[in-house]
């Protein structure tokens, strides 16, 4: 009357002892190693201004390093041909209005002169063809004189506002020519620093963009925050890396060129080792083990143990072993 009480202990015994290795089961995770990527500040945006027409040049506001204020020009050619034409157009309209209004008294009079049958049919359409005429010759030196104007505008050199001048062209009293470089100015209200990485660094890179990515100014002792832009589709045949910029726009300490960034990466070691806790190995002899669920032993290389977040982690290589496998806890 024993037996299957006893059994059923037994069968008890052995299901909570499965439950317990299970328990212990633990999962390989890929080893990284620290590696740092560096780059150099530069300005977000650069623009080279010309001058869209030939000229001397009137007078400069700016030099390096001066910032573009608003509604101020950067430099002026000389405008004295242009006004003189806008005064010669300006005559000419005059001129015409002067006709315009004679015509106008000529159509009424030959439409009043054709009613009473004191003039011809031909003489009105005269008349009339005249004022249309006159009144056209008025627009086109209006839209003339507007081209003339826009010239005028265009002879000032006016960069965005808020940017920096980082190198000057020309001198008052020098003569330019239509396509010739003036100023050259850049926008350091926010700053990128170009990168390369390879696509394992690359990938390593984008796993981190996920939790934010920060950047180091080991020249301040400062760490900011950064988003990546303006990624390259282009193979570069030379270094075979992928091009990037990583942007930073607040917590600055200085805005400028040539400040030092350091990108820390955590990549995948190479030689595909991966993370355990120490308990997971053993050692018999001068070879370390690590046992599968299904109780099969393996033989790994001991790397040694990982420091940091990961103490009481070793890291072990192996053809038989990749992150995600599961073992046991050795002793348990």
């Amino acid at each position: 009357m024993r037996l299957p009480v006893l059994l059923s202990v037994l069968t008890g015994m052995v299901y909570i002892s499965d439950l317990s290795a299970m328990d212990t089961l633990i999962e390989a995770r890929a080893a990284v190693q620290s590696e740092i990527q560096s780059g150099f500040t530069r300005a977000h945006s650069r623009l080279i201004l010309s001058a869209e027409q030939a000229g001397r040049v009137l007078s400069v506001t700016g030099d390096v390093g001066d910032t573009i204020k608003e509604g101020e020009p950067f430099a002026c050619l000389d405008d004295t041909y242009l006004t003189l034409e806008l005064r010669a157009n300006q005559a000419e309209r005059d001129a015409l209005k002067v006709d315009k209004a004679y015509f106008r008294k000529e159509v009424v009079r030959y439409s009043k002169l054709l009613k009473k049958n004191s003039s011809s049919e031909s003489q009105l359409d005269t008349a009339q063809r005249n004022l249309d005429k006159t009144r056209t010759q008025i627009k086109a030196l209006v839209i003339a004189a507007e081209i003339l104007e826009e010239r005028k505008q265009r002879l000032c050199i006016s960069p965005p506002t808020g940017w920096w001048v980082t190198k000057r062209h020309v001198e008052p009293g020098q003569w330019v020519n239509a396509g010739e470089p003036v100023v050259e100015v850049g926008d350091y209200s926010r700053l990128v620093a170009p990168f390369a990485l390879s696509v394992a660094e690359y990938e390593a890179l984008q796993a981190q963009r996920e939790l934010g990515l920060k950047v180091n100014l080991p020249e301040f002792q400062a760490q900011l925050p950064a988003s990546l832009i303006r990624i390259s589709p282009a193979f570069d045949e030379q270094s075979r890396k992928i091009h990037f910029e990583l942007e930073l726009s607040s917590g600055l300490p200085a805005y400028r060129g040539g400040i030092r960034v350091d990108l820390p990466l955590q990549i995948p070691m190479r030689s595909g080792a991966v993370l355990v806790p120490e308990r997971a190995v053993q050692q018999r002899y001068e070879q370390y083990w690590m046992k599968r669920p299904d109780g099969s032993e393996i033989a790994v290389v001991y790397l040694g143990r990982s420091n940091g977040s990961d103490a009481g982690w070793v890291r072990v290589v192996s053809p038989d072993i990749k992150p995600g496998d599961r073992f046991q806890v050795m002793g348990e």
